[in-house]
């Protein structure tokens, strides 16, 4: 509009133009906008000032909260006895103890490493304790086509010995220690039961608010590792009983399941078990080389899967059909016939053998054994070695003389 008047009234002047367009503009008010931008800075200061305290009451609501948790925590934590005393009224001063026992991190006087320590003394037994509220009733099962499920453990690798029987013949043994199993939560499910299994301890300032309310919620100390294990329904234990070395018995087949030594970067005679190339005839820095990979044109790659060197070990291992070969209920050790995969130290779960269950059914104990109160039990129960000399060679009463009769020359 403004265009148009001028151009009407005047001729067209763009000097005009200029100075009509600059004078009636609206002058600036910087006095105004000055205070307009201070009250939009003194509101947001006063609201993040306002929300800054709202998050100071939430932040100690919340902290406060954490404290009352960790307190019940400490609460549950079993109170710890003396190792003397321990070791003198539960072994005898004249057995040996070995050296490699492992305690968990927070039974370690110092240091606060990720892995298992050695100590002299053994752990403090603390299931008499935990289980006197509860009353487990042991079945049978009558049909000889059942396949039950029962809980595992969770157990840590001390390391190897050995030991004969009364035939004469060597048995090496690899040595497992429970670190106070425990039952943790119970799954339930239209098709699925199974049995959380908690071991070991932790310090409670690690926990997340999560881990704290679950181990709240079943009012046992904090475990350190925690295990799943899927049962049938008649089998299921209450939560917070502690499970022992009597779960198990000696001369049942067991599944040992670990995760194995790391050695690095392995060539294939190693990782593959491949032969060697010949030593001599020409061959020269190639003895244990992998040799041809794949063919020419057709199909002119190499097909996957192929065996070649790579990462060795740390891998996930299962061991089938172990047979345990003593318990000692003592000290929660459990001695098992042959190698159990990983370092000493390194955790393992035990489960009873899915390819042997007609072998375990006369030997296992359903849901788990049953202490009774006022009964004694034997502190170690070793493997019933055979009646006969398994190597011995088999004989006929005609290979020996009769009495009275000369033996032939």
């Amino acid at each position: 509009m403004l265009l148009r008047f001028i151009t009407t009234t005047h001729e067209l002047n763009w000097a005009s133009l200029y100075y009509f367009t600059k004078h009636t503009r609206p002058k600036a008010q910087p006095h105004r906008e000055k205070t307009r931008a201070k009250a939009i800075s003194d509101d947001k200061s006063g609201k993040i000032a306002k929300s800054d305290q709202e998050q100071e009451q939430k932040q100690q609501q919340e902290n406060l909260k954490k404290k009352i948790e960790l307190e019940k925590l400490r609460a549950l934590q079993p109170k710890m006895h003396t190792w003397s005393s321990f070791y003198e009224t539960h072994i005898p001063q004249t057995k040996k103890v070995p050296k490699t026992i492992y305690l968990s991190l927070n039974e370690q006087p110092e240091g606060r490493r990720k892995h298992y320590k050695k100590f002299d003394q053994p752990p403090v037994d603390i299931t008499e304790e935990c289980n006197q509220k509860f009353e487990i009733k042991q079945h049978t099962y009558e049909d000889p086509f059942a396949s039950p499920k029962r809980a595992g453990l969770i157990a840590v690798k001390v390391g190897m010995t050995a030991q004969w029987d009364k035939w004469g013949y060597r048995h090496a043994l690899t040595v497992l220690q429970l670190d106070n199993n425990q039952v943790v939560q119970v799954v339930k499910n239209d098709t699925y039961t199974g049995l959380q299994i908690g071991a070991g301890r932790v310090n409670i300032k690690t926990l997340k608010k999560p881990q704290i309310g679950h181990f709240l919620k079943a009012n046992i100390p904090p475990k350190k590792y925690i295990k799943e294990f899927p049962i049938t329904p008649e089998n299921t234990l209450p939560v917070g009983f502690m499970l022992t070395a009597r779960h198990f018995t000696p001369g049942q087949y067991i599944d040992i399941q670990g995760i194995s030594t790391g050695k690095g970067f392995g060539g294939t005679v190693k990782r593959h078990n491949f032969k060697t190339q010949p030593a001599t005839h020409g061959n020269s820095l190639c003895h244990r080389q992998l040799g041809s990979t794949g063919q020419r044109q057709d199909p002119g790659r190499v097909f996957k899967g192929k065996k070649m060197p790579g990462h060795l070990g740390n891998d996930k291992v299962t061991c089938e059909g172990i047979q345990i070969y003593r318990i000692d209920a003592v000290r929660q050790l459990i001695y098992i016939k042959g190698s159990v995969p990983g370092k000493p130290g390194s955790i393992v779960y035990l489960r009873d053998s899915w390819k042997a269950q007609k072998k375990n059914k006369e030997l296992l104990n359903f849901p788990t054994l049953a202490v009774e109160n006022g009964k004694e039990y034997a502190k170690e129960i070793v493997m019933e070695a055979p009646l006969e000399d398994p190597e011995m060679e088999e004989t006929h009463e005609n290979d020996f003389p009769k009495a009275g009769e000369d033996a032939e020359d």
